[in-house]
Protein backbone atom coordinates (compact mmCIF):
# COMPACT_ATOMS: atom_id res chain seq x y z
CA UNK A 1 0.00 0.00 0.00
CA UNK A 2 1.51 3.39 -1.10
CA UNK A 3 2.63 5.39 1.59
CA UNK A 4 0.72 8.90 2.30
CA UNK A 5 2.10 11.55 1.18
CA UNK A 6 1.49 14.81 3.81
CA UNK A 7 2.11 18.25 2.59
CA UNK A 8 4.91 20.06 4.70
CA UNK A 9 4.14 22.48 7.16
CA UNK A 10 5.92 26.06 7.18
CA UNK A 11 9.18 26.10 8.96
CA UNK A 12 9.30 28.53 12.19
CA UNK A 13 11.80 30.25 10.45
CA UNK A 14 9.52 30.92 7.49
CA UNK A 15 7.32 32.28 10.07
CA UNK A 16 9.70 34.52 11.62
CA UNK A 17 10.81 36.42 8.38
CA UNK A 18 7.03 36.90 7.77
CA UNK A 19 6.80 38.48 10.85
CA UNK A 20 9.79 40.62 10.48
CA UNK A 21 8.78 41.88 6.88
CA UNK A 22 5.20 43.13 8.19
CA UNK A 23 6.80 44.52 10.99
CA UNK A 24 9.04 46.17 8.86
CA UNK A 25 6.43 47.38 6.28
CA UNK A 26 4.47 48.78 9.46
CA UNK A 27 7.07 50.18 10.80
CA UNK A 28 7.78 51.79 7.17
CA UNK A 29 4.54 53.61 6.71
CA UNK A 30 3.79 54.86 10.02
CA UNK A 31 7.58 56.77 10.56
CA UNK A 32 6.85 59.13 7.48
CA UNK A 33 6.45 62.43 8.29
CA UNK A 34 4.27 65.29 6.88
CA UNK A 35 5.82 66.02 3.16
CA UNK A 36 8.24 63.58 3.91
CA UNK A 37 8.64 60.66 0.90
CA UNK A 38 11.14 58.63 2.89
CA UNK A 39 10.33 55.53 4.74
CA UNK A 40 12.75 54.35 7.78
CA UNK A 41 14.59 52.14 5.50
CA UNK A 42 15.91 54.38 3.49
CA UNK A 43 16.69 57.21 6.10
CA UNK A 44 18.44 54.63 7.62
CA UNK A 45 20.57 53.83 4.80
CA UNK A 46 21.07 57.86 3.99
CA UNK A 47 22.33 58.04 7.81
CA UNK A 48 24.73 55.27 7.40
CA UNK A 49 25.99 56.42 3.91
CA UNK A 50 25.66 60.14 4.08
CA UNK A 51 29.75 60.48 5.20
CA UNK A 52 30.15 58.72 2.17
CA UNK A 53 29.59 61.58 -0.51
CA UNK A 54 31.46 64.23 1.85
CA UNK A 55 34.52 62.12 2.50
CA UNK A 56 34.24 61.12 -1.70
CA UNK A 57 33.83 65.00 -1.89
CA UNK A 58 37.13 66.05 0.24
CA UNK A 59 39.16 63.59 -1.19
CA UNK A 60 38.52 64.77 -4.36
CA UNK A 61 39.03 68.57 -3.70
CA UNK A 62 42.19 67.71 -1.69
CA UNK A 63 43.44 65.62 -4.81
CA UNK A 64 42.56 68.76 -7.03
CA UNK A 65 44.46 71.15 -4.32
CA UNK A 66 47.68 68.95 -4.14
CA UNK A 67 47.81 68.81 -8.26
CA UNK A 68 47.46 72.46 -8.62
CA UNK A 69 49.80 73.34 -5.28
CA UNK A 70 52.13 70.91 -7.36
CA UNK A 71 51.52 72.99 -10.63
CA UNK A 72 51.87 76.14 -9.19
CA UNK A 73 55.45 75.08 -7.24
CA UNK A 74 57.13 73.58 -10.39
CA UNK A 75 55.88 77.07 -12.16
CA UNK A 76 57.53 78.89 -9.33
CA UNK A 77 60.69 76.50 -9.07
CA UNK A 78 61.22 77.30 -13.02
CA UNK A 79 60.26 81.33 -12.75
CA UNK A 80 62.64 81.07 -9.81
CA UNK A 81 65.54 79.23 -11.91
CA UNK A 82 64.81 81.93 -14.56
CA UNK A 83 65.17 84.63 -12.34
CA UNK A 84 68.08 83.77 -10.93
CA UNK A 85 69.47 83.13 -14.47
CA UNK A 86 68.91 86.60 -15.18
CA UNK A 87 70.43 87.91 -11.88
CA UNK A 88 73.41 85.66 -12.76
CA UNK A 89 73.45 87.56 -16.18
CA UNK A 90 73.10 91.07 -15.10
CA UNK A 91 75.04 90.56 -12.42
CA UNK A 92 78.25 89.24 -15.16
CA UNK A 93 77.17 92.24 -17.16
CA UNK A 94 77.33 94.90 -14.59
CA UNK A 95 80.81 93.20 -13.41
CA UNK A 96 81.98 93.99 -16.96
CA UNK A 97 80.82 97.42 -17.06
CA UNK A 98 82.20 98.58 -14.45
CA UNK A 99 85.63 96.21 -15.31
CA UNK A 100 85.33 98.75 -18.55
CA UNK A 101 84.75 101.86 -16.45
CA UNK A 102 87.38 101.06 -14.56
CA UNK A 103 89.52 100.28 -17.19
CA UNK A 104 88.87 103.39 -19.14
CA UNK A 105 89.66 105.65 -15.81
CA UNK A 106 92.52 103.90 -15.47
CA UNK A 107 93.80 104.27 -19.26
CA UNK A 108 92.81 107.93 -19.05
CA UNK A 109 94.53 108.66 -15.77
CA UNK A 110 98.05 107.36 -17.90
CA UNK A 111 97.40 108.94 -20.97
CA UNK A 112 97.19 111.94 -18.81
CA UNK A 113 99.87 111.11 -16.89
CA UNK A 114 101.65 110.61 -20.61
CA UNK A 115 101.70 113.79 -21.56
CA UNK A 116 103.75 115.69 -19.09
CA UNK A 117 106.78 114.39 -20.89
CA UNK A 118 108.12 115.68 -23.29
CA UNK A 119 109.82 112.47 -25.01
CA UNK A 120 108.12 109.63 -26.83
CA UNK A 121 106.25 107.34 -25.15
CA UNK A 122 103.80 104.55 -25.42
CA UNK A 123 101.89 102.44 -23.57
CA UNK A 124 102.46 98.76 -22.64
CA UNK A 125 100.62 95.79 -21.26
CA UNK A 126 102.50 93.60 -18.12
CA UNK A 127 102.26 89.23 -19.29
CA UNK A 128 104.12 88.40 -15.87
CA UNK A 129 105.21 89.81 -12.71
CA UNK A 130 108.08 88.59 -10.64
CA UNK A 131 108.35 90.39 -7.00
CA UNK A 132 109.02 87.13 -4.77
CA UNK A 133 112.02 86.24 -6.41
CA UNK A 134 115.63 87.35 -5.76
CA UNK A 135 115.32 89.42 -8.94
CA UNK A 136 112.28 91.56 -8.93
CA UNK A 137 111.20 92.04 -12.82
CA UNK A 138 107.86 92.55 -14.64
CA UNK A 139 108.03 92.09 -18.37
CA UNK A 140 105.90 93.73 -20.86
CA UNK A 141 104.51 93.03 -24.24
CA UNK A 142 106.49 95.43 -26.16
CA UNK A 143 109.94 94.67 -27.53
CA UNK A 144 112.66 95.77 -30.00
CA UNK A 145 110.38 95.95 -32.65
CA UNK A 146 108.03 98.38 -30.86
CA UNK A 147 110.94 100.93 -30.71
CA UNK A 148 111.45 99.91 -26.62
CA UNK A 149 115.57 99.84 -25.96
CA UNK A 150 117.50 99.08 -22.80
CA UNK A 151 117.40 101.51 -20.52
CA UNK A 152 113.87 103.02 -21.74
CA UNK A 153 112.14 104.01 -18.49
CA UNK A 154 108.80 102.69 -17.05
CA UNK A 155 106.20 104.12 -15.07
CA UNK A 156 102.18 104.50 -14.74
CA UNK A 157 100.33 107.12 -13.09
CA UNK A 158 101.49 106.77 -9.15
CA UNK A 159 105.21 106.46 -10.30
CA UNK A 160 108.27 105.07 -11.40
CA UNK A 161 108.35 101.19 -11.81
CA UNK A 162 112.18 100.74 -13.33
CA UNK A 163 113.61 100.28 -16.59
CA UNK A 164 114.39 98.00 -19.48
CA UNK A 165 117.39 95.78 -19.03
CA UNK A 166 116.45 93.41 -21.52
CA UNK A 167 114.44 93.28 -24.95
CA UNK A 168 113.20 90.82 -27.33
CA UNK A 169 111.59 91.85 -30.92
CA UNK A 170 108.28 91.57 -29.46
CA UNK A 171 108.92 91.59 -25.19
CA UNK A 172 110.94 93.47 -22.94
CA UNK A 173 112.25 92.97 -19.16
CA UNK A 174 112.17 95.54 -16.57
CA UNK A 175 114.13 95.75 -13.69
CA UNK A 176 112.01 97.24 -10.58
CA UNK A 177 113.20 99.69 -8.24
CA UNK A 178 112.63 97.46 -5.66
CA UNK A 179 115.58 95.26 -7.05
CA UNK A 180 118.73 94.65 -4.72
CA UNK A 181 120.82 96.06 -7.90
CA UNK A 182 118.40 99.33 -8.67
CA UNK A 183 119.80 102.05 -8.28
CA UNK A 184 118.59 105.67 -9.29
CA UNK A 185 118.92 109.45 -8.72
CA UNK A 186 116.42 110.95 -6.42
CA UNK A 187 115.89 114.10 -4.40
CA UNK A 188 114.00 115.02 -1.61
CA UNK A 189 111.20 117.41 -3.33
CA UNK A 190 110.39 119.70 0.11
CA UNK A 191 114.34 120.42 0.36
CA UNK A 192 115.76 119.19 -2.97
CA UNK A 193 117.58 117.56 -1.15
CA UNK A 194 119.94 114.56 -4.01
CA UNK A 195 120.91 111.09 -3.19
CA UNK A 196 120.49 108.02 -4.43
CA UNK A 197 117.53 105.51 -4.04
CA UNK A 198 118.84 102.06 -4.13
CA UNK A 199 116.21 98.83 -3.79
CA UNK A 200 116.45 96.73 -0.87
CA UNK A 201 114.19 93.22 -2.35
CA UNK A 202 111.75 93.74 0.63
CA UNK A 203 109.78 96.01 -1.10
CA UNK A 204 111.11 99.00 0.32
CA UNK A 205 113.62 101.56 -1.02
CA UNK A 206 116.09 103.06 0.95
CA UNK A 207 117.80 106.45 0.19
CA UNK A 208 121.50 106.77 0.34
CA UNK A 209 123.73 109.99 0.02
CA UNK A 210 121.92 112.05 2.85
CA UNK A 211 123.81 113.86 5.39
CA UNK A 212 122.95 113.72 9.18
CA UNK A 213 122.13 117.25 9.26
CA UNK A 214 119.92 117.64 6.10
CA UNK A 215 116.36 118.37 7.12
CA UNK A 216 114.65 114.99 6.09
CA UNK A 217 110.83 114.13 7.14
CA UNK A 218 108.61 111.02 7.69
CA UNK A 219 106.07 111.95 4.76
CA UNK A 220 108.65 113.96 2.23
CA UNK A 221 107.96 113.25 -1.44
CA UNK A 222 111.25 111.37 -2.97
CA UNK A 223 111.34 112.40 -7.19
CA UNK A 224 113.94 111.37 -9.58
CA UNK A 225 116.50 114.27 -9.98
CA UNK A 226 117.20 113.11 -13.64
CA UNK A 227 121.17 112.90 -12.76
CA UNK A 228 121.60 109.40 -13.76
CA UNK A 229 121.35 109.85 -17.36
CA UNK A 230 118.29 107.31 -17.41
CA UNK A 231 115.45 108.68 -15.76
CA UNK A 232 113.52 111.97 -16.44
CA UNK A 233 113.35 114.43 -13.78
CA UNK A 234 110.01 114.53 -11.53
CA UNK A 235 108.78 110.81 -12.10
CA UNK A 236 107.34 110.33 -7.99
CA UNK A 237 109.34 107.36 -6.62
CA UNK A 238 107.59 107.41 -2.81
CA UNK A 239 107.49 108.86 0.24
CA UNK A 240 109.67 108.66 3.26
CA UNK A 241 108.60 106.33 6.16
CA UNK A 242 111.61 106.67 8.25
CA UNK A 243 114.53 109.00 8.94
CA UNK A 244 117.10 108.31 11.38
CA UNK A 245 120.48 108.99 12.39
CA UNK A 246 122.57 106.18 10.64
CA UNK A 247 126.05 104.29 11.56
CA UNK A 248 127.93 106.70 9.42
CA UNK A 249 127.78 110.60 8.43
CA UNK A 250 124.34 109.93 6.16
CA UNK A 251 120.89 109.27 7.45
CA UNK A 252 118.78 105.98 7.30
CA UNK A 253 116.09 106.98 5.31
CA UNK A 254 113.64 104.13 4.35
CA UNK A 255 110.95 105.01 1.49
CA UNK A 256 107.52 103.07 0.58
CA UNK A 257 107.40 103.36 -3.31
CA UNK A 258 104.46 104.95 -4.64
CA UNK A 259 103.24 102.33 -6.98
CA UNK A 260 101.68 98.75 -6.12
CA UNK A 261 104.10 96.35 -8.00
CA UNK A 262 101.13 93.66 -7.61
CA UNK A 263 98.71 95.53 -9.56
CA UNK A 264 100.50 96.69 -12.54
CA UNK A 265 98.28 96.28 -15.73
CA UNK A 266 99.38 99.01 -17.95
CA UNK A 267 102.37 100.80 -18.41
CA UNK A 268 103.95 103.91 -20.12
CA UNK A 269 107.43 103.09 -21.77
CA UNK A 270 109.66 106.58 -21.87
CA UNK A 271 111.76 106.45 -24.90
CA UNK A 272 114.71 108.51 -23.11
CA UNK A 273 117.14 110.31 -24.53
CA UNK A 274 120.54 108.10 -24.14
CA UNK A 275 123.79 109.62 -23.50
CA UNK A 276 126.21 108.22 -25.78
CA UNK A 277 129.22 106.39 -24.35
CA UNK A 278 131.72 108.20 -25.81
CA UNK A 279 130.21 111.19 -24.14
CA UNK A 280 130.39 109.60 -20.81
CA UNK A 281 133.80 108.02 -21.25
CA UNK A 282 135.06 110.97 -22.78
CA UNK A 283 138.08 112.61 -20.57
CA UNK A 284 139.80 115.97 -22.21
Amino acid sequence: MAAEVIPRRPTLLFIVVLSLLFVLMSLSSRTRYIGDTRTLFERTVMTLFSPVPKAVNWAGGSAEDMYHGYLDMRRAVNENLELRRKVASLTTENVKLRQTDSDLRRLRNLLQYSEQFNMQTSMAHTIMIDTSGRFKAVIIDRGSGDGVEVNDAIVNANGLIGRVILTTNDLAKVQLVTDNNSAIGALIERTRRQGVVRGDGTGIVEMHDIPTLADVKPGDRILTAGIDGIYPKGIPIGNVIKAEQGPNLFKHIEVRPSVDFGTIEEVIVIHTRKIPTEVVRYAP
